[in-house]
């Protein structure tokens, strides 16, 4: 088993089935790194970067990632259950992708994610609100129970995605995109009577 040390950068290393499950890793870099089948489950990500990184079949259930900055991340076929990314550095936060992610229960309230990538995730019971999610590719994501309130969708796309409950009088709704059947959700919240 590897074990990662405080302070330390890795550069362009490939991890593979590796647990560092309720470890606390602080003050390191991490850059052109792979993470395939390892398991972060309740890890403690402090001051830490990752650029340039794909995890890969990883599971970082109730990690914390406490002044954590994630630069040109992507996440795939990952369970990211139940983390507050609120409390990572946003400021230099971009082009963090998920794509088959599960990222039920999570936090994102007021983060910047403009041009994200969630693409055929598990969102259920995520806080989106106050989160500018313009442009972001929203794809065939299921959002059963998110919540979404002044959140900026700005030409997002949600096409083909399911079972979300977005108040067009409460979010920004401007060329963003939706497919039916459920883009009748979205009547819901205007003052119209529906007839059959």
């Amino acid at each position: 088993m590897t074990r990662l040390s405080e302070q330390a950068e890795y550069f362009d290393r490939t991890f593979r089935k590796e647990t560092f499950s309720n470890e606390t890793i602080q003050h390191t870099t991490f850059q052109g790194c792979t993470f395939t089948a390892c398991s972060f489950a309740e890890a403690h990500f402090q001051n830490c970067k990752f650029i340039d990184c794909r995890f890969i079949d990883c599971d970082l259930s109730l990690a914390t990632v406490k002044g954590s900055s994630f630069s040109k991340v992507q996440f795939e076929r990952c369970k990211l259950v139940g983390i507050v990314w609120v409390e990572a550095t946003w400021e230099v936060m971009s082009s963090v992708g998920f794509i088959e992610c599960n990222l039920s229960y999570s936090n994102f309230r007021a983060i910047k994610l403009h041009k994200t990538m969630m693409r055929k995730c598990l969102a259920r019971e995520v806080d989106f609100a106050d989160t500018i999610l313009s442009e972001a590719n929203c794809t065939d994501t299921d959002f059963a129970d998110s919540r979404f309130l002044h959140t900026d969708l700005t030409k997002a796309d949600f096409t083909g995605a399911s079972s979300y409950t977005i108040d067009a009088t409460t979010n920004t709704l401007k060329k963003t995109k939706f497919s039916l059947p459920e883009a009748i959700s979205l009547l819901r919240s205007l003052d119209i009577v529906l007839v059959e």
